[in-house]
């Protein structure tokens, strides 16, 4: 009984090293979306990567404040 007892600690340390390696490269990942340099690009391209942008800032807004009863990053309002 004692050695499940390790094994299960051992899975979830496991488990929780792999999700904060996920977290970290999710950030990288949205970090880059954040800072790219879309002059060179076609409008399209463009505007493909504004709604990337916006989309990782509702992300990042939404994970910092928790849910919210306002609507104003509704498309809409855009």
């Amino acid at each position: 009984m004692r050695q499940l007892g390790i094994v299960l600690v051992v899975v979830s340390v496991r488990i929780e090293v792999w999700r904060q390696a996920q977290e970290k490269d999710m950030d990288d990942r949205e970090m880059k979306i954040k800072v790219m340099d879309t002059s060179h690009m076609s409008p399209e391209t463009k505007a493909y990567w504004k709604h990337r942008r916006r989309d990782v800032m509702r992300r990042k807004l939404f994970h910092h404040d928790g849910p919210s009863n306002t609507d104003w990053l509704n498309d809409e309002n855009h």
